[in-house]
């Protein structure tokens, strides 16, 4: 049960970062997927475990959506 409750609460609290955080100004959708192919490489590029890495490139694509959906 707490498991469950940390994994909501974490949940929660990244989709209210992506959410509100302020977004960094995008000149055309190009920068986007540049920004994106950044992101991955550096999450593919971490020493992190599978689960962690997963996450980061879950926080990437959502990064890149964004971006595109705001421009």
């Amino acid at each position: 049960m707490k498991r469950a409750i940390a994994l909501t609460l974490a949940v929660v609290f990244f989709l209210g970062a992506f959410l509100w955080f302020p977004r960094a100004s995008c000149a055309h959708a190009g920068h986007c997927f540049a920004d994106w192919d950044i992101c991955r490489g550096r999450a593919f590029a971490s020493d992190e475990g599978v689960i962690r890495t997963t996450l980061l490139l879950t926080v990437c694509d959502i990064a890149v959506g964004k971006c595109l959906l705001l421009d």
